[in-house]
């Protein structure tokens, strides 16, 4: 804590030496050009999970390819997009209601607060159809002016498929207990209407897992209805809801603690949005709407919707819940919607100017019991009833804005986050927030911030961020985390405690060279096996510190070519029982376009780590709409290659081979998944078909 001290006193004395530029009269032209886009790998390259079906990457690429129109977007629509704080998005549209139009959205660095750097990051997701200066640029060099996007399409169709499979067999095909055929199969299609009045989408998703047999194991779809007079959004099918800080209603889409110190704090609840995403869990089937009536808007929603879980054969109810969605052996075939929730509830919101408050309320039934768990998770939700009653604010207050939610569960037990962020012109953000999830508050569809990626339980924590821009072209984010779980939890007998801290520079040295610098450091406590003189083994309490280093560099050198390399250090560190472990990585990877229309991706990456646990995460570009957030341990080396080619504006398509190499292992991965030898390869591949 004395570190963090010391740290944020040196912060607040910088703030003395702020210097403001005067903007030129004259906004230059603007290119947005996708190829230098790292947006995706800042926001998720700290996830901790391999999970190739991604929410938060759908809803990435989605508002990357349907930018906001400047000229017409909402306060609302400002708040969702990431990077963009609450206090800026204000600023906007106050901007936008001085000078009436926009003639190029480079006129957002007029904005007080915006800088380079932050305009640099929010502009892929933003246009200005009149513009007749700004210019886009996608993946593969495609160049198209803005003002040839002026009159859109009242109708659009978009249809997107996927394919991914490894080449090696696992060893759930050879012995027959997976039933289905071993490749992966995704495809959706979007329609888009804009009437006069009002607007009209449509959605349809299938999704096939390996080993599935069904072509449709998984499907989804939406039809949803907006901006008709009061009718704010109207969706049947599936759909999502994320409401306030999460503590009473979220879907799960939110993103973590990472190299953005200050902004993945606060939630930035979308409300209702229809479901697009080949994810199996974190929606709702039913319909949901939302009506505007002045300073006031009314959520109502409904759902009716299935479950995997264990059925424990002796009471009938439910021993366990399962999000993986596979249905591959006869006894994940028996998980699949084998309990259902009915699902009806509200949300009222008050807006006045900078000040926001609402409350939610939900009550919810599953068709068979939830078991009461083991004393370890004594107060996790069990039975067959569950609901939750919210209140939830937002106010801002000239540089300030003040936010939290406090929620109560059915056990009776209310749990609260409360932030406070502050913004210092173009100098620095910064954010502290306090969490206090308590052990027998027991949610069934909150997705709080914390430590634990959305366990909104069992939790209390303290949380300080900063951005700070030193002088141009420097970004340093720095947090520090102290938290504790006051129970007992599954894997760890007695209450446990930690900390984490991370700092992060970017520094964009010269056009098209930007060098970045991260040390996390995260200190907790954590229930390890250990075996004693006569080989009996015990769960004991150990304090575990782990070390991340990393730097890279990312080099544009011309419009075509591009470098890139990282080097990242671990090292993991046991306080009483031993096992300290360490380990690298380094990779170095190109971009080539060697002609419109076309790009080649491809990198080598070298990795030694001792053991799992000082494992390290890498992420990947991959084919549109596939997540790749690869960890690596052993000793050992990886490749890929990725194409992509766009032969028509309407056409596009794309495919990555890649391979991973241990030396001395004699299998991958485990049980049915286990894949023998010391390699492991996949193929993917992708078209997208766009009217």
């Amino acid at each position: 804590m004395t570190t963090y001290v010391l740290i944020l006193a040196i912060m607040l004395t910088g703030i003395s030496t702020v210097l403001s530029q005067a903007d030129s009269n004259k906004i230059p032209a603007d290119t947005t050009d996708q190829r230098k886009n790292f947006n995706e790998e800042i926001l998720l390259g700290d996830n901790d999970s391999e999970n190739e079906d991604s929410g938060l990457l759908d809803f990435l690429e989605n508002l990357k390819r349907n930018p906001y129109e400047l000229n017409k977007i909402t306060p609302e629509q400002l708040e969702t997009i990431p990077f963009l704080n609450s206090i800026i998005s204000k600023k906007i549209i106050e901007y936008k209601s001085e000078i009436k139009i926009f003639t190029s959205k480079r006129q957002l660095l007029k904005v007080e607060g915006m800088t380079e750097e932050l305009y640099g990051k929010i502009k892929f997701y933003l246009i200005v159809r009149q513009s007749r200066r700004d210019i886009l640029v996608d993946e593969t060099g495609d160049r198209v002016s803005s003002r040839h996007l002026k009159l859109p399409s009242k109708f659009k169709l978009k249809l997107n498929s996927k394919f991914l499979q490894d080449l090696q067999q696992k060893e759930g095909f050879i012995n027959k207990k997976y039933e289905g055929t071993r490749a992966k199969i995704y495809s959706r299609l979007n329609m888009k209407y804009s009437g006069t009045d009002y607007k009209l989408e449509a959605n349809v998703t299938f999704e096939k897992d390996p080993g599935e047999k069904n072509l449709s194991d998984f499907a989804s779809a939406f039809i949803e209805m907006r901006d008709l007079k009061f009718i704010n959004k109207f969706v049947i099918g599936d759909y999502t809801l994320n409401f306030g800080q999460g503590l009473a209603m979220s879907g799960g889409s939110s993103f973590s603690k990472g190299i953005d110190a200050v902004n993945p704090v606060k939630r930035k609840g979308k409300g209702i949005d229809g479901y697009s995403s080949s994810g199996e869990t974190g929606f709702f089937r039913g319909g949901a709407l939302r009506i505007d009536l002045s300073k006031f808007n009314l959520n109502i929603f409904y759902s009716d919707n299935f479950y995997n879980a264990v059925i424990d054969t002796l009471s009938g109810g439910v021993s366990s819940f399962y999000e993986d969605g596979y249905h591959r052996t006869s006894t994940e075939i028996r998980r699949k919607n084998s309990v259902k929730e009915k699902l009806f509830g509200g949300r009222i919101v008050y807006e006045n100017g900078s000040f926001r408050i609402g409350s939610t309320y939900w009550t919810g039934k599953f068709s068979k019991s939830i078991i009461p768990d083991s004393l370890k998770q004594l107060y996790k939700f069990s039975g067959s009833a569950a609901n939750m009653i919210s209140v939830d604010y937002d106010y801002i207050i000239k540089n300030i804005n003040l936010f939290g939610e406090y929620a109560r569960s059915q056990s009776g037990s209310v749990a609260s986050i409360n932030s406070i962020q502050l913004t210092f012109l173009k100098f620095a953000d910064f954010i502290f927030s306090y969490r206090n999830y308590p052990k027998d508050f027991s949610p069934v569809h909150s997705f709080g911030f914390g430590e634990r990626g959305g366990d909104t339980y069992n939790e209390k924590g303290f949380y300080a961020g900063v951005t700070l821009r030193p002088v141009k072209g420097v970004t340093v984010n720095s947090y520090y985390d102290q938290f504790e779980f006051p129970y007992r939890t599954y894997f760890d007998p007695v209450p446990t405690t930690g900390n984490d801290f991370l700092t992060g520079i970017e520094w964009r040295a010269v056009k098209g060279l930007i060098l970045n610098l991260k040390y996390k450091n995260e200190n907790k406590e954590d229930t390890r096996t250990v075996v004693d003189e006569l080989n009996r083994e015990y769960r004991k309490i150990d304090n575990r510190n782990q070390m991340n280093v990393r730097l890279g560099l990312i080099y544009q050198i011309t419009e075509r070519f591009r470098v890139r390399s990282r080097f990242e250090y671990v090292m993991v560190d046991y306080k009483n029982y031993g096992g300290d472990n360490k380990g690298y990585l380094f990779y170095s990877d190109i971009r080539i376009i060697p002609f419109k229309g076309f790009s080649f991706d491809t990198r080598f990456i070298f990795f030694n780590t001792e053991d799992y646990d000082s494992r390290l995460y890498q992420f990947e570009n991959d084919i549109k709409g596939v997540m790749s957030n690869i960890a690596l341990y052993g000793k050992g080396k990886r490749w890929y290659a990725v194409l992509k080619y766009k032969p028509f504006t309407f056409f596009e398509i794309s495919a990555k081979y890649a391979e991973t190499f241990i030396d001395g292992a004699k299998s991958f991965g485990s049980g049915n998944d286990r894949i023998s030898g010391d390699v492991s390869n996949k193929f993917s591949a992708g078209i997208e078909l766009g009217f």
